[in-house]
């Protein structure tokens, strides 16, 4: 059986993008599980005593339920320098628990922080979040993303970036990178796009 993890930023005691997530998580359901109830994710989280200060992270684990929870402080990784990764067959359509593909990637990142993966010569991800590049003061997030974070899709429907197709020869058309995801919110870290290396 296909197992899940969601990620949910919690702040100060507030849960961040729940919306999203629970879009996600029923697009899981209906297409795995679709005979069994969906999960009630804000009344799952109402349950869950959580610290009222300071940054957490709470993973969820789940398949047609919810199988466990983890509230950890939350420091986000130092990335300075980004690797290109080739995989012509890698998928991550959805949130699986299961990221051994990407961690088999993950591994070949050498002196670099991360990667970032192309696919059939297609900017698409790091091993853990969506990518934004920025051009002319305007930020785009590439087309062919390997999974449709739920942090880029809020940015895209307030129109705070916008999706093109970007190759691998398009790089040098942008001046900075940065990594976004449910933790990662859209005041995340600059990369010069000089410290994505082949």
């Amino acid at each position: 059986m296909f197992r899940f993890i969601e990620s949910i930023r919690l702040n100060d005691g507030k849960l961040g993008n729940l919306d999203y997530l629970r879009q996600r998580m029923d697009r899981a359901h209906d297409e795995f599980f679709p005979t069994s109830p969906k999960i009630d994710l804000n009344g799952f989280l109402n349950s869950c005593p959580m610290p009222s200060v300071g940054l957490h992270k709470v993973r969820l684990v789940y398949d047609s339920e919810v199988q466990s929870v983890q509230i950890s402080t939350y420091r986000p990784k130092v990335i300075n320098k980004l690797k290109i990764i080739i995989s012509d067959s890698i998928t991550y359509s959805h949130k699986f628990e299961n990221r051994n593909e990407l961690e088999e990637l993950f591994l070949q990142r050498t002196d670099c922080e991360d990667i970032i993966i192309v696919k059939q010569n297609k900017i698409t991800d790091t091993s853990f979040a969506n990518v934004v590049f920025k051009r002319e003061g305007k930020w785009f997030t590439p087309q062919s993303c390997l999974l449709n974070g739920t942090m880029r899709q809020q940015l895209l429907d307030q129109k705070k970036i916008f999706k093109e197709e970007i190759g691998l020869a398009d790089l040098k058309k942008f001046e900075k990178v940065k990594l976004i995801n449910s933790m990662l919110q859209f005041d995340a870290p600059e990369i010069d796009v000089s410290q994505i290396v082949e």
